[in-house]
């Protein structure tokens, strides 16, 4: 979803690069509003965070002005091009695009699972709605476990289990993964 750091007045936003913003494990990014990056104080540290990263002096610690008194150590410099990857891809195919193809996705299972009688806890105006749909579920581990057997990845929690498929997961592929959701729901509260 677009987000707007200036329209949310937020003194500091913090994400991940994994899921959906294509980028893999390994990166994060922080926001800071910066009329109040100079007034930060760091607790975590690292060299990179230094005026002069390469003088090695221990007898001083002289923050950076600027955002680099943010970073930490040595740069994970394979999963920033990993993520650099990931976000490039998100700008050319279109946040807005994104947005509207997971709302799409998402009316999808909603609309299944409404025909099938499955209880769902997602929000249902497409506004208020990001890639995630959430079904009651009497034993999510064991239907979770059974999933991944069949190479469907979806996430567990108590009484639940998560669907949240990526914007360039086919319709076909969507509704094989539903058919094989609504089985293992059945059988799981069919063996109990």
């Amino acid at each position: 979803m677009p987000i707007d750091v200036d329209a949310m007045d937020c003194d500091a936003f913090v994400g991940g690069c994994l899921k959906w913003l294509s980028g893999g494990p390994g990166t994060a990014f922080l926001y800071v509003k910066p009329e109040l990056i100079p007034s930060v104080s760091p607790h975590g540290t690292g060299w990179f965070a230094t005026r002069d990263p390469f003088s090695f002096t221990l007898e001083e610690l002289d923050f950076a002005e600027d955002a680099r008194r943010l970073e930490t150590g040595t740069w994970a410099m394979a999963c920033h091009y990993v993520g650099l990857a990931g976000l490039e891809l998100i700008l050319e195919v279109g946040v807005e695009h994104i947005q509207e193809r997971l709302r799409d996705l998402t009316d999808r299972i909603l609309d299944r699972c409404d025909a099938a009688g499955v209880k769902t806890f997602t929000p249902r105006p497409r506004e208020q709605r990001c890639g995630i749909v959430t079904l009651e579920c009497a034993h999510p581990e064991d239907v979770e476990r059974q999933l991944h057997k069949d190479g469907v990845i979806v996430d567990s929690r108590p009484g639940r289990i998560r669907l949240s498929p990526h914007w360039c997961v086919t319709e076909s592929e969507l509704d094989r993964g539903i058919d094989l959701v609504f089985q293992h729901l059945g059988a799981a509260t069919r063996a109990r």
